[in-house]
């Protein structure tokens, strides 16, 4: 039987799957890369690999750094969520438009961000790249606060 503690530590992983899958399967006529990357049933497996593991990261790694500077209000959690996702997505999509060199040519006709002219994709493409982490940290907050199984209220 699975314990309340390892199933929060999966359920950030397997709600990423489920997110990766889901957008990659929405967007999978707008990814075309420079480089030749492996498809699967028709998926990029890039964006997919690359999403799931930036979500589950980036929430257990938010997850703590939120306990450590004791940010315990959830809507300052919220916003601070939102403000690092937002930053990191930036320099993410530079370093690897600019420095490694990964670019999506499906998309190359549209314009990028205005001060890093990165992230070239129509603009509802953009929005969901900057929605795509507040949603799975809401998500998974609200599986763990709500579910007993995993929020510890199932217990003997």
């Amino acid at each position: 039987m699975f314990k309340a503690q390892s199933i929060q530590y999966a359920l950030p992983f397997v709600v990423a799957v489920s997110m990766a899958l889901t957008w990659t399967h929405l967007t999978q006529a707008m990814y075309d890369y420079n480089v030749g990357f492996a498809k699967l049933l028709g998926l990029s497996i890039f964006p997919l690999i690359g999403w799931t593991v930036a979500l589950t990261l980036g929430y257990l790694i938010m997850e703590r750094l939120l306990k450590k500077l004791a940010i315990k209000h959830s809507i300052a959690q919220f916003v601070f969520m939102i403000v690092v996702y937002s930053i990191v997505v930036v320099v993410v999509e530079t370093v690897g438009y600019y420095v490694i060199g990964i670019q999506n040519i499906g998309t190359s006709q549209y314009a990028g961000l205005p001060l890093c002219n990165c992230l070239h994709a129509p603009a509802w493409m953009q929005a969901g790249y900057f929605l795509l982490g507040p949603i799975h940290w809401v998500i998974v907050r609200g599986v763990r606060t709500f579910s007993p199984l995993i929020s510890g209220r199932f217990a003997k």
